[in-house]
């Protein structure tokens, strides 16, 4: 991969990878170095990959693998209030942040399942392939995170 391809992917990428890793782990400083942390693996990446998609998926695998290990890191910052962990440069694409603040008081199992499906548009099989847990797992995690949504938001909830 040349330094124009690599620097392409990551202007692409980069504010999805980073909202993926903020879901996560709820600290702006986290989100950051996991999100170096994959473009780092994908420099050193040495296999071609088939296209564009390809790639985005790696991304997303990569991140998700990432932040898993984040979790699991006894000396991470824990009880980050939600405010200061939500960067609103990031934004872009989240038109309402009430309903991203929500979607991140949510458990980390659903938070990431709402957050694959709506931000990042992917469908609940390819959900399901990058977490690796069936199908209807996907469904049930999606299922009772718009339920709590509904209950958090009320009348401004909408799952379209």
């Amino acid at each position: 991969m040349s330094e124009n391809e690599f620097i392409t992917i990551v202007k692409r990428n980069n504010q999805r990878i980073y909202l993926i890793a903020l879901s996560y782990t709820k600290n702006n400083t986290d989100a950051e170095d996991i999100m170096q942390n994959v473009f780092m693996k994908l420099w050193k990446h040495s296999k071609p990959f088939e296209d564009d998609e390809h790639i985005d998926k790696w991304l997303t695998i990569v991140c998700i693998n990432e932040c898993r290990d984040y979790i699991k890191n006894p000396f991470r910052k824990r009880n980050v209030p939600i405010d200061e962990a939500i960067n609103l440069s990031a934004m872009d694409k989240t038109e309402n942040i009430d309903l991203f603040k929500a979607v991140m008081s949510l458990p980390t199992k659903e938070r990431t399942i709402i957050h694959l499906f709506y931000y990042e548009d992917m469908s609940i099989t390819d959900i399901s392939d990058i977490l690796k847990i069936k199908e209807s797992a996907v469904k049930t995690r999606l299922f009772r995170a718009r339920q709590k949504l509904k209950t958090l938001l009320g009348d401004e909830w909408n799952n379209e």
